[in-house]
Formats: structure tokens, sequence, C-alpha cells
């Protein structure tokens, strides 16, 4: 006779080749084939259950074979929601059930416009459209700088495109509606002839009900200095106070928001000009200095001008002063940064602001300087988000125009660049067709935009296409926390528990940004979380298996990942929705059962059958090979002796008698921690040697093999309701 743990052996050596075998069985394959061709057919659990090879096939699957007839119960179970704790199958204390439910996904994943992630990588291109903004300008005014120095007469000037493009744009003109010949004729203009060109612009605009933008044409005179024939009047074509005018209206009229560089420039334009103030008109004369102090002190942006003077003007020596009167202690902290008297000049012997009432202006002004604009982005994108809320369709979003502002400004599209029926031609692209629209156009601004939101072809918000779906991610998440704290107690699992929670919520948020697998790779932390999950050790995983891993074709027999002796490389492979490319891709999402789950299903049915082949021969052999699958995923005793299969191979192993399990279930714990360290069984050679054991006290206590083992894993055949129907409605949890 052969013994029990060579029987054993001669399985487990090679199990894929034994796997492999049991898979080209004709039933098995005909049954394995039918269920990957229907599964995805299905679209409700009443389908799911009336397609009875579909249902059995997975019932056995997942250990539940002998709770097939129950479909009432088994309906309850499936139509679960898994995200509440207190639903019917978390409610249940044998996991098969949950894990069953979970397998499977009957509730329509929510279609939504854009996703939480989508919107958030919106948000991050506005923001870096407004650091590039600032950018372009910086780069802008320093070409104006270095170059109009140089010019030496009008003409030049005009004809020095770049240059005068600037010029133009800081004054608001268009180019495009005026000859050459017009802005020679304004810039060479006598300001103090009433009869010069440019002042004749202005007085015809006066009488006239139509606006020629004669004020722009006068602030471009304003700012250069030309003699009436075209050459300089000085050393250059401005002086430093019109280049810095100029300057100043070309950063106001290209920026969106107040940046570091307009800080810098207003902080170094007030230094300069604050050592010059002797009385407080002169402040408040000058827009950008006023500006300046109410953005510092957080005044009231329509402060009146009498206003400031009378608080700055303030007696802090007299109780009853104006600013202690009209504003308490926010304006006299005001009047105390300057110095002046009552009658509006500096005071005698002093500066409008010494050197530590300069500083704290300053560093006030540091503080204060974009809070309007951080409020108006802020509302801005806070209206974005509730007004996503309600878009369904493609109509709807190109029909609000606040919206369009955010993406255009967040992609780099200019408004009428692209007609809305382009527009709409974009957004319902699918972008793993290289023929779709976005993607013929190759313009990547377009491609972009339509990757930010999720519409089908009929311009209809759809599920968001996600590296994994929704409940595999949970559940990822999850089996990764269990796994870091299996086994620990007291302070080290507090400790492991908040750090695992905390990687998995890290996993949890970034999954939903992965659009590929080289990106998935190139975030350690995100595989490590996945390869803990199933079951791996990080340290034992090289980035470049992973990749080879990762670059697989799950279809093709001798494919890397599919020549790997453990199935659940193919199964990690396949719980994302990547294509062949490592792109996402809808072909690889299921129905109500994704495909990552399917294959998983398929394997655990062929281990079933594999199992159930041996225990035909050999009943410890079965109990050897079902020890091995499921011992690493114990958490404690009591989940041991939950399994009457686990029971039974526990109690042999250890020469327990059959009436172990009469015993006080806390006492049959005590034994079990006392003589199985179940942490040893997340190492495959301790669970190699646990099973020698096993196999040697079977053969002692079983001369034959028709022993109760072989009715504990087959369950019972009696009809009516099962055992395990009675006891698992009964044990359902308060």
């Amino acid at each position: 006779m052969v013994s029990t743990y060579l029987s054993y052996d001669l399985v487990v050596r090679d199990m894929k080749a034994s796997l492999d075998r049991t898979a080209s069985d004709a039933q098995v394959a005909r049954e394995a084939a039918y269920y990957e061709e229907n599964i995805g057919k299905v679209t409700s659990v009443d389908e799911f259950l009336d397609d009875y090879r579909l249902y059995s096939y997975a019932m056995k699957a997942y250990g539940l074979e002998d709770m097939t007839y129950a479909t009432a119960f088994m309906k309850k179970v499936l139509e679960s929601d898994l995200t509440v704790e207190d639903s019917y199958a978390n409610k249940l204390t044998d996991d098969r059930y949950r894990n069953f439910a979970t397998a499977f996904q009957f509730t329509a994943a929510t279609k939504d416009a854009q996703s939480d992630a989508q919107e958030t990588a919106v948000f991050d291109l506005y923001a870096l459209a407004q650091l590039e903004e600032t950018a372009d300008i910086e780069e802008a005014t320093d070409y104006y700088e270095s170059v109009i120095d140089n010019i030496s007469s009008a003409e030049e000037l005009v004809g020095t495109n770049k240059l005068f493009g600037y010029i133009l744009d800081a004054y608001g003109i268009d180019r495009t509606y005026y000859t050459d010949e017009h802005f020679i004729k304004v810039l060479t203009s006598d300001l103090d002839d009433e009869n010069s060109y440019v002042n004749q612009l202005v007085a015809t605009d006066e009488a006239s009900d139509n606006d020629y933008n004669s004020a722009a044409f006068l602030a471009l005179a304003q700012a250069f200095s030309f003699n009436t024939d075209g050459s300089l009047s000085g050393d250059s074509a401005q002086t430093d106070a019109q280049k810095e005018a100029t300057i100043s209206a070309y950063v106001a009229a290209n920026s969106t928001y107040a940046s570091e560089y307009t800080l810098e420039r207003e902080q170094a334009y007030f230094e300069s000009k604050i050592a010059t103030i002797t009385t407080v008109d002169e402040i408040t004369e000058d827009e950008r200095l006023f500006e300046y102090v109410k953005a510092a002190f957080q005044l009231d942006s329509d402060l009146l001008k009498s206003e400031f003077y009378n608080i700055v003007t303030s007696d802090l020596e007299d109780e009853n002063n104006y600013a202690a009167i009209n504003g308490g202690s926010a304006w006299t902290s005001v009047a105390a940064m300057f110095n002046f008297g009552e009658d509006g000049n500096v005071k005698a012997g002093m500066s409008a602001q010494g050197e530590d009432q300069l500083a704290t202006t300053q560093s006030a002004y540091e503080n204060h300087y974009d809070d309007a604009d951080t409020e108006d982005l802020q509302t801005l994108l806070d209206y974005y988000s509730g007004a996503m809320a309600d878009i369904t369709s493609v109509d709807d979003l190109l029909d609000n125009s606040s919206i369009r502002a955010v993406l255009f400004k967040a992609f780099g599209i200019e408004e009428g660049e692209y007609t809305d029926a382009q527009l709409k031609k974009a957004l319902t692209s699918d972008l793993t067709d290289p023929k779709s629209y976005a993607n013929k156009t190759r313009d990547d601004r377009l491609i972009n935009l339509a990757s930010a939101f999720n519409f089908d072809s009929d311009g209809e918000s759809e599920a968001p296409l996600l590296a994994q779906n929704e409940i595999t991610i949970t559940t990822m998440a999850k089996a990764y926390i269990i796994n870091q704290v299996r086994y620990l107690e007291d302070a080290a699992l507090e400790t492991a528990q908040a750090d695992a929670e905390a990687e998995a919520e890290y996993y949890q948020e970034t999954i939903l940004g992965i659009t590929s697998a080289s990106e998935l790779l190139a975030d350690r932390r995100l595989v490590d979380v996945v390869l803990i999950a199933k079951g791996f050790d990080p340290e034992e995983v090289t980035d470049d298996f992973l990749k080879q891993i990762f670059q697989s074709d799950l279809s093709d027999e001798k494919s890397f990942v599919n020549q790997q002796e453990d199935e659940s490389w193919a199964e990690l492979l396949s719980s994302f929705n990547f294509d062949g490319d490592g792109l996402l891709t809808r072909d690889a999402v299921g129905t109500v059962q994704q495909r990552g789950a399917v294959l998983e299903t398929q394997n655990l049915y062929l281990h079933q059958v594999l199992e159930e082949d041996q225990g035909n021969s050999n009943a410890g052999v079965r109990l050897a090979l079902y020890f091995e699958r499921v011992a690493p995923t114990l958490t404690d005793a009591y989940d041991l002796l939950g399994d009457d299969a686990l029971l039974e191979t526990f109690r042999v192993a250890f020469g327990f008698t059959e009436d172990f399990s009469n015993m006080d279930i806390d006492m049959q714990a005590a034994l079990v921690e006392k003589n199985l360290n179940l942490a040893d069984m997340q190492d495959p050679e301790k669970v190699k040697k646990f099973l020698q054991r096993f196999t040697a006290m079977y053969d002692t206590e079983n001369a034959d093999y028709s022993s109760s083992a072989l009715s504990i894993l087959t369950g019972s055949s009696g009809g009516g309701i099962s055992a395990d129907l009675l006891l698992s409605i009964a044990t359902l949890k308060s």
C-alpha cells in the first residue's frame, strides 16, 4: 500500500503539472470553457442562479458544493452589500460565503462623468498651468528688458515684432486691426499738442458713441520717449519709470492670479517707493502703493483714500483718535506702521516707514498678497466639483462656461480653437482605439482632455475605467491589512495595524489614478501592497520579474506569467484592467465577474476537483492538499476550529481522539495554540513538515480509507436542509 505522504508528495512536487492534468480532463475542460464563455453574459443574480452549470461550477470552486440546492439562501448572499458591515454575507461566520459574494458584482458600477481621481488630476493641471503662466510672463519680460534699450527709433520698435507684441499685449491692443503706420504716428505724437495724432484719436473717441480704444493708444504714446520724427528724445526709448509701467501693465494683463513673481515685483516696488514718500497723498495717488498697503493690512479693497488718510494720520497718544474709534486695534496697528503727522506729512526727522515698520509691512504683504485670488480659486474649484456632480453628458459639460474655462486653462486650449462638435468627438473617443477621433488628432491636449472624463460613444456618462474595479481595490486593501497584522498581539499589533491601514488607504486612493502597468510598477508602495495582499514577500520579488509578469499575455499558455508554478501570479495580473501593452482597456472588464475573479474561480475549481479525485483514493491526501492550500490564510485557532477539514487534520496530526470536538471551544483553541504555531503555516517548508507528521499519523489511525475524514470533506448526502445551512443561519452574527 502506498503511504499517504507519498501519494500526497506525488501530487504537490509538481503542482502545476498536477493541475494541468486535471484541467485536461474532458469534462473539466468543458465546464471551464462553458463558464468562461457564459459568465460574461450574466447580468443579474437570477440569471446566474438559473444557469445551473455556471452556478454549480462557482459553488464548487468556493467549497460550497453541498449548498448548491439552497438558491434562496445564496441569493441573499450574492445580493449583500459587502461595504455594509451588517449585510447578510458579512454577518455569516463562515468566510466562504463572503468570499463567494466578493467574487461577483451584481450591482452595476456607478456612472460618473468624472471620478474624484480625474477631478484631482484636472485641478493639478490647472495649478500647473498657473505656474507655466508665471514662467511665460517672466520669460517674456526678461526678453523685453534685454531688448528695449537697444531700440533707436519708433520705426525700429514697430518692426521688432516680438518686442512690439509684448508692448501691445501690455496695453491691450490687437495688432490685427491696425497698420504699422498707425502705430508709428501714435508713438511720435506730441502729447502737448492737442492736434497731434493720438490726441485727435482721443478727441474723436470722446465725441463718438463708439469705442475706438483711444485710451490704450494714449497710454502707449505715454510709455515712450520719441521725437515727432521717430528718433529718440533721450538715451533710450523708455525711461525706467516707463519701462516699469509697461512691465506692470503686461503682468497685470497676462496674470490670472497673484504669483510669487508678482510678490517679488510688488515688494521691490514698494520698498523703492516708500523711501521717497513724504505725504499720505503720495501713497494713495499711486495705485500700486495703495493696493499694496490695503493687501498687506487686509483693509477693505474699496477703502476710500480719505479714510486711509484719517487712519494713518491718527494721533495714537490720544485714546479717542480716529483709528481707535472707527476701526479699533486693527486700524491703530495700521497707523503704527507709518510715521505721518496729523497734517499728512512725514514727521520731522523720520521717513514714512522705519526699517522695522517696512519689514513688518513686507511680511504682512507676503502673507496676504494672494488671499483674494486664493479665495476666488477655491470658490471656482468648489463650484466645479459641485457642478460636475450633476453632469451626465458631454452636452451638459460643454454648456457650462465656468467648467469650460477651468478645462481650457488646465489643458492649454484656447476658447474658439475647436468647435463644440470637435470637442464632443474628442470627449466621446475610445482612447484604447488608435483610430478614435482624439487619437487621430495626435493633439495631446485633446487626448488628455478625453482621458479626464468618462463618456460613452453617445456622449452619456459611464463608469470610470480603473486599473482595478472598486471591489477588487477594497478586497486587495483588506487582504493587505490582514496579512500585515496576522498573528501579532498587543503593541506590535496596534503599530502594525496603523501602518497597514495607512498603506492600504494610500493604495485605495492612488490606484484610482493609475492608467498603465508602467505607472503601477513605478510606484513600489502600490506594488508592495498588491504583493503582500496576494501572499508574496516583496523582498523576494524583483522589479525585472514584475516587469515580465505585467508584459505577459494571459491568453498565451507559454507566456511568462502562465509558466509560473504559482497560479497566483496570473490571478494578480488578471486583477488589473491592462491590455497586452500594459494600457487600460475595457476589454478586461467583465459584467458580474471581473477577469481576475473568473481566473481565480477557475483555479479554485481545479483545486477542488484535484483534491476530490485524490480523496476518492485516499481521503488523507485530500485533507493534506486542502490543509496546504487553506492553512496560510488562518488568522487564529478559532478559524481552524471552524473548518471541519482543518480541524480533522490537526486532530489526527497530534493524536487527539474523535471526542476532541466535544471539548469546550476555548479549551480546543488553547490546545491548537499549544501544539501548532499558526505563524509557521506561512512557511512552505514548515507546512510540509507538519503534513509529514499528519500523513504518518493518518496512516496509523486509518487502516482503510473509508473513515469519517471522507464524509467530512464530501459533506452529507442526505436531502432536505443540510446541517451546514442550518448552522450558517443559526450563527448569523447579531
